[in-house]
C-alpha cells in the first residue's frame, strides 16, 4: 500500500515537475530543469519524464561520456551550447543509458509508442556526433534510426527531423528510392528546413530523374543561407540542368555557386566539362583556372583530359597543355606531370617524336618526387618503347 501510495504521488507530481521543467528550458537553465524531472521520477519509472530528460541531456549536453554521461549547465546571459559543448567546465555530470532504460520502458507500456521515438532520437544523435555506441558501425545505427522511428511513424508519432531522419538514413546507405517518401513527408511537415529538399534533389538525381529534382534543388538554394551550403545546393542545380541539356541555366547555376566559393575544384570542372561539351569560346579559360588550382594534381591533368577526350577534342587539350609550358612551376611534380600529359596527348595524335622528348623529361623530373614502383613509370617505359625512333 506504500508503494502504491509513492508511485501514485509520484504520477501526479509528474505533469507539474514537466511543466516547470519546460519553464526552465526556456529560460536555458538546463541543468535545474533535469533536477527537477529527476526528483519527480528519481528512478526512471515514467515515460513522459524520461523522455523529456532525454530530450535535456541530448539537445543541451556540453560533455559526453560514451554517450551514456551527460554534462549540463545552466547558461550565463550570453553563453550557448554551441559554443561550449566539448569545452573544459564546471558541469553537473548525469548518468543515463538511454536505450536500456526506454527500452526497459518499452516492455512496461508496450502501446507507448513515444518510447520509440526516443530511441529513434538517441541513435540518430549517437549516429551524428560520433560519440557513443562505438560497437555499432554507421549502418548499424542509421538501421536503428529506420526501425525507432518507422515504428513511431506507423501510430501517427514523429515531426519533420524524424522523417528526415529515415529518408537520410536510407540514403546515406545507398537505398535512394525508399528515401524519396520520407522526405517528401518531412517537406509536407516543415517547408521552411533546406536539408529535406536538398537530399530528396540528390536522391532523384541518384534515381536519374533530373527534372523531378530540379524544384527541390531550386528550393533548397533558396532557403539556405550558409554560403558552404548554399553552394552545394547550386552546384547540384547545375549538375541537374546539365543532364537535363540546359547549358544557359547550367552554367547560371554554376556561377552561383563559384561566386560562393570561388577555388571550388568540382564547380571548376563542371564549368569546364560545359564549356567543352558546348564548344564554348571559354573553354580554354574555365581549362586554365582548374589548372591553376594545384599545377602538381594527378587527378587534375586527368580530368582536363578526360573532359576533352569525351569531346574527341585530342588536339585541343594538347593545345591547352602546351599553352602552359611557358609559366608552369618549376618544381619536379608539376613539370613531370605536364610533361607526361603532353606526351600521352601527342601519342594520341600519332606524333611520336614530338612525345619522345615529352617522355624523357617526364621521367627525370618525377624521378626527383616519386617512388621507383609508381605507375607513371611503367606508363613513360611504354611511352618510351613506343616512340623509340
Amino acid at each position: 500500500m506504500l508503494l502504491a501510495a509513492h508511485q501514485g504521488f509520484s504520477q501526479a507530481a509528474a505533469p507539474a515537475a514537466l511543466a516547470q521543467a519546460a519553464k526552465l528550458e526556456a529560460e536555458k537553465k538546463y541543468e535545474s530543469a533535469y533536477q527537477v524531472l529527476d526528483k519527480a521520477d528519481p528512478k526512471n519509472q515514467q515515460p513522459a519524464v524520461v523522455l523529456q530528460k532525454e530530450k535535456l541531456l541530448l539537445n543541451y549536453y556540453l560533455i559526453a561520456l560514451n554517450f551514456q554521461g551527460f554534462g549540463l549547465k545552466d547558461l550565463a546571459a550570453g553563453e550557448t551550447v554551441e559554443r561550449l559543448r566539448g569545452k573544459e567546465g564546471n558541469y553537473s555530470m548525469h548518468l543515463l543509458d538511454i536505450p536500456q532504460t526506454l527500452a526497459r520502458l518499452q516492455k512496461q507500456f508496450p502501446q507507448d509508442y513515444r518510447l520509440s521515438q526516443g530511441l529513434g532520437d538517441y541513435y540518430y544523435r549517437a549516429m551524428l556526433c560520433h560519440c557513443g555506441e562505438q560497437d555499432k558501425t554507421e549502418a548499424q545505427l542509421l538501421d536503428l534510426v529506420i526501425e525507432h522511428y518507422g515504428r513511431a511513424h506507423a501510430h501517427q508519432l514523429g515531426d519533420f527531423m524524424t522523417y528526415y531522419a529515415v529518408g537520410y538514413g536510407h540514403l546515406a546507405q545507398g537505398r535512394a528510392q525508399p528515401s524519396v517518401a520520407p522526405f517528401e513527408k518531412s517537406i509536407a511537415l516543415n517547408p521552411q528546413y533546406p536539408d529535406a529538399p536538398y537530399n530528396l534533389a540528390y536522391a532523384l538525381l541518384q534515381l536519374k530523374k533530373p527534372a523531378e529534382a530540379i524544384p527541390y534543388a531550386q528550393t533548397s538554394l533558396r532557403l539556405y543561407t550558409d554560403p558552404a551550403l548554399k553552394a552545394d545546393a547550386a552546384r547540384m542545380l547545375g549538375e541537374l540542368y546539365q543532364q537535363q541539356q540546359q547549358p544557359a541555366e547550367a552554367k547560371k547555376a554554376l556561377l552561383q555557386s563559384l561566386d560562393l566559393q570561388p577555388q571550388h575544384y568540382a564547380t571548376v570542372r563542371s564549368l569546364l566539362e560545359l564549356a567543352v561539351t558546348t564548344h564554348a569560346a571559354d573553354a580554354t579559360a574555365w581549362a586554365t583556372r582548374l589548372y591553376r588550382l594545384n599545377p602538381a594534381d594527378d587527378q587534375m591533368f586527368s580530368d582536363i583530359m578526360d573532359i576533352y577526350q569525351a569531346q574527341n577534342q585530342w588536339a585541343e587539350a594538347e593545345a591547352f597543355f602546351s599553352g602552359q609550358l611557358p609559366a608552369a612551376p618549376k618544381t619536379p611534380a608539376a613539370q613531370g606531370l605536364l610533361h607526361l600529359y603532353l606526351a600521352i596527348l601527342n601519342m594520341q595524335l600519332r606524333r611520336p617524336q614530338v612525345a619522345r622528348p615529352h617522355f624523357l623529361t617526364a621521367q627525370t623530373q618525377l624521378k626527383k618526387v616519386a617512388k621507383p614502383d609508381n605507375p607513371l613509370f611503367q606508363m613513360i617505359e611504354k611511352g618510351l618503347a613506343e616512340s623509340k625512333p
